[in-house]
């Protein structure tokens, strides 16, 4: 909510604070944390620091000792960009507790403060001490990857290379494989090293197909710039006759008898959540309706016939978020990894990346000259095609607009008229608002596609 909404909340729970810490209280560590909590939903980010530092320096057996430093760490850099003394907190929690169960942790984010800072060689050194000191923290290896960018970025190859090389030993996903590959063939590149650095990018382009690392790779080979459109694409699905290929496909793969029918939802349309989501669906109560239907899809997990089903029903029932969901379900149970999809009957991948709102958004990215696979991409990455949802950070519909943008956007286009926030759950405002925003921004950054995703996500700061 808005600080002004807090406002009354906040203050009537510090003065509660206050009275409690005035009486000789049993637990002042937990009062004095929520005291910097709660002065920190003020705004008054100095005044909170000292009451953090009462819980790091007057009660360091208390179970919040660690949350204060996080919060104190936490406040000095996302609320008074003080980085530097954001790593100083940091690394004193770690020198002062090396044995701490978060003392890997704190480390990580001590160095990620000191690369927002701009001091990469101190950056570089702490991304190392974590994989050297706490080899066993969950962020052990993206730390050293980390420190591999960093040393890169100096123009510290040799380090650089030790570092993704290093990466790709302990590297257990994909993903994680493709990336230290992909630096690898890079820096071989920056090198002038062109054959190892073909034969890096090759490797890169094997591991991982469908993955980003796996695909820009591939980019590369083909010199090939990023974003660049296939030069063929369909917009146009046929959904009900690829839905006839899936059932037979569906058929042999699971040995379904031939006498079940796949078409409808048979006996799943006697389930309550069926029914409930349904009825509140048509009601306009989109959250609620997605709820019983998710708890549908989550008891089937084991049952691609029932999820077949599901997968349909949702579909033309619009709630596109179950259906992309409930088609990767079934792909699931046949075992199929993202590469393997491709071999799968299209329909299932039809629905997964659909053309969701494609009378609205086509129309749209030819006016602001964006290939409309990327606006497409953008609305599932934001709202997996759900026009009603909201994040935890206030944005809204399927482009995710945050309420002060949308007015800035509003402004801007002069349209629709009588404008008011809950407007931008409508996919037509929430449609033409993103992809202006998003032009917006690429013409800002020379055309930059890159820069210019990263702003619409981040903000153009």
């Amino acid at each position: 909510p808005p600080r002004s909404t807090l406002f009354p909340y906040t203050t009537l729970f510090r003065s509660a604070l206050d009275r409690y810490l005035q009486n000789t209280p049993a637990d002042p560590g937990s009062a004095y944390y929520f005291y910097g909590l709660t002065t920190n939903a003020l705004g008054e980010y100095a005044k909170a620091i000292t009451y953090f530092d009462k819980v790091i320096e007057e009660h360091k057996d208390h179970s919040l000792w660690d949350d204060a430093y996080e919060q104190k760490a936490y406040t000095q850099w996302a609320y008074l960009n003080d980085n530097v003394s954001a790593i100083a907190s940091f690394l004193q929690f770690v020198e002062k507790v090396p044995s701490h169960e978060r003392a890997g942790e704190f480390l990580y984010y001590a160095a990620l403060a000191a690369e927002r800072e701009g001091n990469l060689d101190q950056a570089a050194e702490l991304f190392e001490r974590v994989i050297n000191l706490y080899p066993g923290y969950s962020e052990a290896g993206r730390s050293i990857f980390l420190s591999g960018i960093t040393h890169f970025r100096l123009g510290n190859y040799d380090e650089a290379m030790a570092a993704f090389m290093r990466f790709e030993t302990i590297a257990i996903s994909l993903q994680e494989r493709a990336s230290a590959n992909f630096w690898i063939a890079k820096t071989h590149s920056t090198r002038g090293e062109s054959d190892s650095a073909q034969i890096a990018y090759q490797k890169t382009a094997n591991i991982d197909p469908t993955g980003y690392y796996s695909e820009r790779a591939r980019d590369i080979l083909h010199q090939r710039e990023p974003f660049s459109p296939p030069q063929s694409y369909d917009i146009g699905i046929d959904l009900e006759t690829e839905r006839d290929r899936a059932e037979n496909w569906m058929r042999s793969t699971f040995n379904i008898p031939a006498e079940t029918d796949l078409k409808d939802l048979g006996n799943l349309s006697n389930e309550g959540g069926i029914q409930r989501g349904t009825a509140l669906w048509r009601l306009g109560l989109y959250e609620e309706a997605r709820g019983e239907f998710e708890s549908v899809r989550l008891a089937l997990l084991n049952d691609p016939v029932q999820t077949f089903r599901l997968t349909h029903y949702m579909v033309d029932l619009g709630v596109y978020r179950t259906a992309i969901m409930s088609a990767r379900q079934v792909l699931d149970n046949a075992l199929l990894d993202d590469a393997s999809t491709l071999g799968a009957p299209i329909y299932f991948n039809h629905i997964r990346f659909g053309t969701y709102y494609s009378d609205i958004l086509l129309p749209l990215a030819q006016e602001y000259g964006f290939h409309p696979l990327l606006v497409l991409s953008l609305v599932r990455q934001e709202s997996l095609f759900e026009g009603f949802v909201r994040s935890s950070a206030g944005a809204r519909g399927l482009m995710q607009i945050m309420p002060a943008t949308g007015a800035d956007i509003h402004n801007n286009l002069a349209w629709p008229e009588n404008y008011q926030p809950e407007d931008l759950y409508r996919p037509l405002v929430s449609l033409t608002f993103g992809t202006h925003y998003l032009a917006k921004q690429r013409d800002a950054f020379d055309g930059n596609l890159y820069a210019a995703l990263a702003a619409y996500n981040g903000g153009p700061g």
